[in-house]
């Protein structure tokens, strides 16, 4: 895979030695770290779970989502953001909040580079992500309703 980021190796996904293999809950205690906030809630897998992706490239999505996450819950005084992780079909990030919700007429516009809704946004982070994760051959999709939140899933191959 090449792109802005340079060459992934080729990766045998079944392989432990492959030097992809993250640890979701490492990833997960990690990025905790960096969001200690109490209404920002890890799901921990019941056991330690592997995605086969680039760790740094996969907590720069994570770290930008969850910063957006944060901001449109600031008004808010019952904040709750989540990210948990699943497995039983493709591997799947979910990173949930109950903030404003994103305009139904912007939901098409959000993964292009330099489209914003911020006042000092760049517009560059979500596309970011979506580059990220079309070079990790997965995808980035969102659900959103005003006034109650939104959720952005990210699905990785098998």
């Amino acid at each position: 895979i090449t792109g802005i980021w340079g060459e992934l190796p080729a990766t045998d996904t079944n392989s432990d030695a492959c030097p992809y293999k993250v640890s979701v809950a490492e990833l997960f205690m990690d990025l905790k770290k960096l969001f200690p906030e109490e209404y920002i809630h890890f799901e921990m897998p019941a056991s330690d779970l592997f995605l086969y992706a680039d760790r740094a490239q996969i907590e720069q999505v994570l770290i930008n989502l969850l910063k957006n996450a944060r901001e449109t819950c600031e008004r808010k005084i019952d904040k709750e953001i989540q990210i948990k992780f699943f497995s039983k079909d493709n591997p799947t990030l979910t990173i949930s909040d109950n903030g404003e919700g994103i305009l139904t007429d912007v939901l098409d516009k959000i993964f292009v580079p330099f489209f914003t809704t911020k006042t000092s946004g760049s517009g560059i982070g979500l596309s970011l992500c979506k580059q990220i994760m079309t070079l990790h051959d997965g995808s980035i999709n969102v659900k959103s309703e005003i006034g109650k939140g939104s959720c952005f899933i990210l699905t990785f191959p098998k």
